[in-house]
């Protein structure tokens, strides 16, 4: 990993209800334009409520299993434009604040992908295989494009759709991406959603863990406490800590400045660590 001018390279990954409200990115780029000289970004964004608002507008049923979009030919036209036009969007408040971001696009060589199989899924009382069409995994990140953009002071804004070695582009979970990239990128990972971090059981009743390692993490999955929606966030923090980086956190983007708090040793969200 080449970090260009940089003693430390976070991973941010914009997600949830955050990416509704600009005043949320508009926050984002201030506490980025205020870190430091020898801190570099990537900054990886989700989509999935803006694409399913254009999906509407167009008359396009948006069909999910188990989380994940089912993508047909028009479903995947909608998501490179959303992700397209958001993409620009954060690079231009970025901007307003001073911040030297530059667009890449994951498809453009920075994300390699498969097709993901056929899922098996319960409806009605009924197992039935669901095709999910132009929905990927992540099968290599390339990381020049980014390594680039850090080498010349730049923070590097991911639209984190990918492409097929034959060319075919593939919606990919954003969250499961942007583990994939810091991984790969980054010594660290941030994921700003819209909940607090992860939520366990405690004696008298539920709060959120301010520390985890891995392996408790595992045991979580396993009991069924850490599923649904927050499992691709947790899964895509372990691969990009299995990767290399040092650690990962979960933790609320709609609260005020959350990454300054993060980079002055404030105890907010939840810590993954090894």
């Amino acid at each position: 990993m080449h970090k260009g001018p940089f003693d430390l390279i976070i991973t941010v990954k914009l997600g949830g209800s955050a990416m509704d409200d600009d005043d949320v990115v508009h926050q984002l780029a201030e506490d980025v334009s205020e870190a430091g000289a020898k801190i570099g970004f990537i900054i990886v964004h989700g989509g999935g409520k803006a694409i399913t608002r254009e999906m509407d507008a167009r008359g396009i049923k948006t069909v999910k299993v188990a989380g994940l979009r089912v993508t047909d030919d028009a479903s995947m036209s909608v998501v490179e434009s959303v992700m397209g036009k958001t993409n620009d969007s954060i690079c231009a408040i970025f901007k307003e604040h001073g911040v030297k971001a530059v667009k890449v696009i994951g498809s453009d060589g920075l994300i390699e992908s498969e097709k993901m199989p056929p899922m098996r899924a319960i409806e009605g009382g009924q197992e039935k295989t669901v095709d999910l069409g132009r929905v990927g995994s992540v099968s290599k990140i390339n990381p020049e494009k980014i390594e680039d953009a850090l080498a010349n002071g730049s923070i590097p804004v991911v639209s984190p759709y990918g492409r097929t070695k034959s060319g075919i582009t593939l919606n990919i979970n954003a969250d499961t991406a942007a583990g994939s990239i810091a991984g790969a990128c980054s010594d660290e990972f941030i994921l700003l959603t819209d909940v607090e971090g992860i939520i366990v059981p405690g004696t008298d009743t539920v709060s959120v863990a301010s520390e985890l390692t891995l392996k408790q993490i595992a045991k979580l999955i396993g009991s069924g406490v850490i599923r649904d929606g927050m499992l691709p966030k947790v899964e895509a923090c372990e691969h990009a800590i299995k990767s290399g980086v040092k650690s990962a956190r979960i933790l609320n983007g709609l609260g005020e400045h959350p990454l300054r708090a993060v980079l002055a040793g404030g105890d907010i969200g939840t810590l993954i660590l090894p």
